[in-house]
């Protein structure tokens, strides 16, 4: 009755001079409660822009061919915007209203006569 979150890189954007200077990143996270994953599983996606002033000679670069998964999403810009993001606990609210329905505020009642 967890629900766990797993978040991968879905799409890169990168700068269209030659570079490949990844200018945007966009990260799917797949959230799901294991206690009915076929009903309790929703995903989004958040879309994160990444500073380019360095270009290809910033400090730590790494070229578009070597990047892993991994790598981008311990970017810094990338793991703040993660943190900062509502997916998950939006996607939480979703799982927990769906497994626990809220009372309606108004009901349709028999008429007394």
């Amino acid at each position: 009755m967890a629900i766990t979150h797993t978040q991968t890189v879905s799409n890169l954007t990168v700068v269209n001079d030659g570079t490949d200077v990844v200018s945007q990143v966009s990260v799917k996270t797949v959230s799901v409660d294991d206690s009915d994953p076929t009903n309790l599983t929703i995903e989004g996606e958040d879309v994160i822009d990444v500073d380019t002033s360095g270009g290809n000679t910033a400090s730590g670069f790494i070229n578009y061919s070597a990047l892993t998964q991994d790598t981008i999403l311990n970017w810094t810009e990338v793991k703040t915007a993660l943190d900062n993001s509502n997916t998950k606990v939006n996607q939480e609210a979703w799982i927990n209203s769906v497994k626990t329905p809220p009372t309606p505020s108004h009901v349709n009642k028999d008429l007394p006569f």
